[in-house]
């Protein structure tokens, strides 16, 4: 579908599927150097296929490549940054809402991982346009250190990995160097097909889009809770992590993972007053929550939430 930003069009691929008779929907927004196979991997998809679970349960699923991202427009590199992510993302949002892939749908939900959850702060809280928001693999409180140790420190550019070579991207597109990608997981809950496979499939970042969307997040110092943009959100939220991850359940300014009351507690100064703020912390798991042995657990855990708030 074709989306405008600064002035430019270019268009967001996506996956949909649709069960026959499907009222409602989510739209799937994957981290930062994943595309779309995040949510639905070439693999075992029993274990590691969100929209085949979803789909059981009557739910339609659009999973989209991100703005500069797979088979979506790659503009130049820093137009892919912060807002521009979440304008690309709200404006697939009302092609939904308007009916552009076919058929309406009475509600809509919006899923993030690790960045798409930290874009979808910002889409659900400026536009105020999905029903409720799942947060994966994100909060409000991040180890900045591991970001930049793990991901910003094992990035090379993108024309430098034989994967993108003569694909016309420019030199402010990066990817993680080979062998990397095991840092987002966490390897006891982890199958190394899995991470090899996730070494094939990798996509794109730069460090614009990093450090805007950073910038929510911060230090426990640095922080204000009125000023995030999900202060706006007064839906139904939830907020799911393993209390493996890296980035944002390690370190003493990450968030308080040690309990699924404990993280909703954590994440309830940065929603609205009328917001439903629910967390579910899942034992043993990493960061990416639907690529780890765990996933049908986490998986549950979402749609058990968006089957008591959609109804």
């Amino acid at each position: 579908m074709p989306i405008t930003i600064t002035g430019q069009s270019g268009p967001i691929a996506g996956t949909l599927c649709r069960p026959r008779n499907a009222t409602k929907i989510q739209v799937l927004v994957h981290g930062l150097s994943y595309g779309r196979y995040y949510w639905d991997l070439p693999y075992e998809p029993e274990r590691y296929s969100y929209p085949k679970e979803a789909n059981e349960r009557g739910y339609a699923t659009l999973a989209i490549d991100r703005l500069g991202i797979g088979k979506s427009w790659h503009p130049v590199s820093p137009l892919v940054n912060y807002d521009n992510n979440t304008s690309a993302v709200h404006q697939v949002i009302q092609a939904v809402r308007r009916g552009d892939l076919g058929g309406r749908f009475d509600k809509v939900v919006l899923i993030g991982h690790s960045l798409g959850s930290v874009i979808a702060y910002q889409e659900a809280g400026t536009y105020q346009d999905v029903d409720a928001v799942v947060f994966t693999g994100a909060a409000h409180g991040a180890d900045v250190m591991n970001v930049v140790r793990k991901i910003r420190l094992n990035a090379i550019p993108a024309i430098l990995d034989p994967k993108f070579t003569g694909q016309g991207y420019d030199p402010g597109y990066q990817t993680t160097r080979a062998g990397t990608r095991g840092d987002f997981y966490y390897p006891p809950n982890s199958d190394p097909k899995v991470i090899a496979l996730d070494e094939k499939l990798k996509q794109t970042f730069n460090d614009v889009e990093l450090g805007t969307g950073s910038s929510y997040l911060g230090t426990s110092a640095t922080k204000n809770a009125a000023a995030s943009p999900s202060k706006r959100i007064n839906v139904p939220t939830f907020t799911i992590n393993g209390d493996q991850d890296a980035f944002f359940c390690k370190g003493p300014v990450a968030a308080d993972c040690s309990s699924s009351a404990a993280l909703a507690n954590y994440e309830r100064p940065y929603f609205g007053p009328h917001a439903v703020v629910e967390a579910k912390v899942i034992p043993g798991a990493g960061h990416n929550l639907n690529l780890e042995r765990s996933a049908p657990d986490s998986n549950k855990a979402i749609l058990d939430f968006i089957d008591r708030h959609t109804r």
